[in-house]
């Protein structure tokens, strides 16, 4: 099959630019090692080319000048929140699927994979043919603003009358969604079961067999030389940072490190750092670390906690997984699917500070449930989310579409 991602956010894609150009490339790869055609449409990023091939995949960029080339320099839930925003946005994405038509109508491919709602809406009214060949994968975490399920001010304007996401869905062959309990609340909105195939994301276990000394430099690099609690992603109020903070004020004999990016959201980050600066708590900030860096964090650390208020299918916890850590992470979205509680870790509920400090003091206080629930971890990591296994689930949905 020729299969091509179209993918117009403000990231490469690539491992370690972030979750949704990450699982891109992860699907592409793996496909392309099956012996498929595989392209990847996107802007032309800085210092790159034009056209590239990288592990078997055809890379092609063009130019749109609008955004920023920079990747990951521009954020999209802080652009749309003014009009001056969202109408830059609107051009750029516009742009976007008017090239990504151009290139569509001089190369024929039997699958078109879509990644994120805005380009792929113009497209599809700028060529109706091309909905019977395209899969839409919703890598959707915020659910209360994709799907019009908030009515307040912290609702994006243009967001408050429209939802990209359900359009899309509704005119697509095929989308693809990273839980169960998505899939019933978009059947519930009117998406056609038939229409809507669960895959989560997946994880590659041996990225994450990394030598002591690699994991010790790191450790040495942070100052990791006590017990420690890792955080990864964004340091956003839909994460629950502030919870996990406030578990460290209980916890004062445990170090706490919240790595990811504190550019999001910057009010709500400087509040979550001064909080923990004024109580002078054991928490870290690293801020947004290099890719091989964050995999050996992984390892370095000895629980790995994730306390979202929503996620889709978090990456993070995938690759805490594949490391062989405990989980604690809370009753959202994809999480209860990678934490079964009491195997490898622990759910509790979003915003209790003391249930997780509860959870980490049991793991800190027993070695061995920690080590039995870390090799569950990567039991399940390998049985069930290996990007092989993932790969040939996309497999069967493009095979169905092409059909």
């Amino acid at each position: 099959m020729r299969i091509i991602h179209v993918y117009d956010g403000h990231e490469r894609v690539f491992l370690g630019e972030g979750s949704v150009p990450s699982v891109v490339y992860q699907i592409a790869k793996y496909t392309a090692e099956k012996g498929h055609d595989v392209t990847v449409l996107e802007r032309k990023w800085e210092d790159l080319d034009y056209k590239e091939e990288i592990n078997g995949i055809k890379f092609e960029r063009f130019d749109l000048k609008i955004c920023s080339n920079v990747s990951n320099k521009e954020i999209v839930y802080e652009q749309i929140k003014k009009p001056s925003g969202a109408l830059r946005l609107i051009m750029d994405r516009v742009l976007f699927a008017v090239k990504a038509n151009n290139y569509l109508k001089k190369n024929d491919f039997d699958i078109v994979h879509v990644h994120l709602p805005f380009a792929a809406n113009v497209l599809i009214n700028l060529n109706r043919k091309i909905r019977e060949k395209m899969v839409y994968t919703a890598h959707i975490g915020e659910e209360k603003k994709r799907f019009k399920l908030n009515s307040g001010k912290e609702m994006p304007l243009l967001l408050r009358f429209f939802s990209p996401d359900m359009y899309l869905m509704k005119r697509v062959r095929k989308s693809v969604v990273l839980n169960e309990p998505l899939k019933e609340k978009l059947i519930e909105k009117g998406i056609e079961e038939g229409k809507l195939e669960v895959i989560p994301n997946g994880v590659n276990v041996d990225d994450f067999n990394l030598s002591k000394e690699k994991i010790e430099i790191v450790k040495e690099k942070y100052g990791l030389n006590e017990t420690t609690v890792m955080f990864s992603g964004t340091v956003t109020p839909r994460k629950g940072v502030e919870y996990l903070v406030k578990a460290a004020e209980i916890l004062r004999d445990v170090l706490f490190l919240i790595v990811g990016n504190t550019n999001l959201d910057r009010e709500y980050a400087n509040k979550v750092m001064e909080y923990a600066k004024q109580r002078n708590l054991k928490v870290r900030f690293t801020g947004f670390v290099p890719y091989e860096d964050l995999k050996a964090l992984y390892s370095a650390c000895d629980i790995f906690v994730l306390p979202s208020f929503g996620e889709g299918d978090p990456i993070a916890l995938k690759e805490a997984l594949a490391s062989g850590k405990p989980l604690i992470g809370t009753k959202v979205g994809g999480i209860p699917a990678q934490i079964k509680d009491g195997w490898n870790g622990f759910l509790v509920e979003p915003g209790n500070e003391k249930q997780l400090a509860e959870k980490i003091r049991y793991l800190i206080d027993n070695p061995e449930e920690r080590e039995r629930m870390g090799k569950n971890s990567r039991k399940l990591a390998r049985e069930e989310f290996d990007w092989k296994k993932i790969a040939r689930r996309y497999l069967k949905v493009y095979e169905e579409v092409a059909e």
